[in-house]
């Protein structure tokens, strides 16, 4: 069976949204508490963070087709609110402390009808991670110190699920991965570990571009910089 690329990282693309703890929190706000579209400041208030912390969340939900939004003025002048809403058809909450892994299982099976090729796999997982980085670049900016890359490399693959072990050894900075992101008990040298190499990859090009040590083998990555 053959996936688009597309169709990978629309797949992708959910399951990442809905890893972070927050993330899903506020999604599952939007599918079954919500009465109405909510705004920003609402869903700040309700879940005691900044709004620019909100936004950034709901950014991420609306990439992966998981909210939609609409401007919304109230009368007078003045720039109008954003209300936001669960998107129509997508995906629904039923547990919400399962969906996260139900999602993730969905995943690791897209990732077994991906072809066998190891080169192309990783090739695939480069381009897909550099592509992402210079999003985030363009969204948020990067740091310009070398210790500022590395401690961004650090949250980003907390973020993703990679629960990366961080240390400081005589003014050398080093990171490790500290798991699969698509299940644990792959074997080794499979398709998740080429997709996750060539993603990890990409990643470190992107954000550390330079400066640095990298050992890179399947999906276990190893990082050391002068901080």
């Amino acid at each position: 069976m053959d996936v688009s690329e597309e169709t990978f990282g629309r797949v992708y693309e959910t399951a990442r949204a809905l890893g972070e703890e927050t993330r899903f929190r506020i999604f599952q706000h939007l599918c079954r508490e919500a009465p109405a579209p909510v705004s920003v400041s609402e869903l700040a208030d309700g879940f005691s963070l900044h709004p620019n912390a909100i936004r950034q969340h709901l950014t991420r939900l609306e990439q992966a087709g998981l909210v939609t939004s609409r401007a919304h003025r109230e009368g007078g002048a003045g720039r109008p609110r954003r209300l936001y809403v669960a998107a129509p058809g997508g995906l629904r909450i039923g547990a919400a402390r399962r969906t996260p892994g139900l999602m993730l299982s969905m995943l690791e099976e897209a990732v077994d009808l991906l072809p066998a090729d190891r080169e192309q796999l990783v090739a695939f997982g480069r381009a897909w991670g550099g592509a992402w980085v210079r999003r985030r670049r363009r969204e948020t900016g990067f740091p310009r110190s070398r210790r500022g890359r590395v401690d961004l490399l650090a949250a980003e693959l907390t973020i993703w699920g990679w629960e990366p072990t961080t240390r400081r050894e005589n003014g050398v900075l080093q990171v490790e991965t500290g798991r699969c992101l698509f299940r644990r008990g792959s074997p080794r040298g499979g398709r998740s570990c080429a997709l996750e190499e060539g993603v990890l990859g990409g990643l470190v090009e992107g954000i550390i571009n330079g400066g640095g040590r990298i050992a890179l083998d399947g999906c276990r990555l190893a990082v050391s910089a002068r901080a």
